[in-house]
């Protein structure tokens, strides 16, 4: 009788074990899987000039931005879109980024754009610090004056941003019933 519990005990145990073994790897693999961020290729920048008249609608833009001007249809006054132009940005998840893009009436406006990884509560270190979770965007519009040269800032904004998606930045009215209007794309690698 002893020697049969034994025998229950050590097949129980060895059944376990193997039983554990096998979904170990599995569960391993799902966790890493589960894990592996999306990593930022760089961004794509559109300024566009947004009408109240008119519905024309560029068709020269990438299919992310047209579903982000679909999605705005519903809360801006803006019916019409033109590019003005675009930009690509090779930047990562963290980092600062500017440049110049060309607007309305060939005026020059520079821009500053500055994001920050997914960060944990208290500093520590994790596998997500490398995800891009934030950015700032600010867009300058510079005019020589007299003796200085005058600078308006048009936009500024911070938000939320993901590899893979497309933010409305804002809008900023230039002229009555039109305004500069801001797409930006975070592009994952390998995309």
């Amino acid at each position: 009788m002893r020697t049969m519990r034994i025998a229950v005990i050590a097949l129980a145990l060895v059944t376990s074990a193997t039983i554990v073994e096998a979904q170990e790897p599995k569960a391993s693999v799902a966790l890493v899987q589960a894990q592996e961020p999306k990593r930022v290729q760089g961004f794509s920048l559109l300024l566009l000039l947004g009408e109240t008249q008119g519905t024309a609608q560029p068709d020269n833009i990438s299919a992310p931005a047209r579903k982000a001007l679909a999605d705005i249809k519903d809360f801006l006054p803006y019916k019409a879109y033109r590019v003005l132009d675009t930009q690509w940005i090779a930047g990562s998840d963290n980092g600062n980024s500017s440049g110049s893009l060309r607007g309305l009436d060939n005026q020059n406006y520079q821009f500053l754009l500055r994001t920050f990884p997914r960060g944990t509560p208290g500093g520590k270190p994790s596998p997500e610090d490398a995800l891009l979770a934030r950015a700032q965007f600010r867009l300058v519009f510079s005019r020589p004056a007299a003796e200085k040269v005058d600078t308006t800032i048009v936009l500024d904004n911070s938000f939320n941003i993901i590899a893979g998606e497309t933010v409305v930045v804002g809008t900023s009215r230039v002229q009555g019933d039109r305004a500069l209007v801001v797409l930006l794309t975070a592009v994952a690698a390998g995309k």
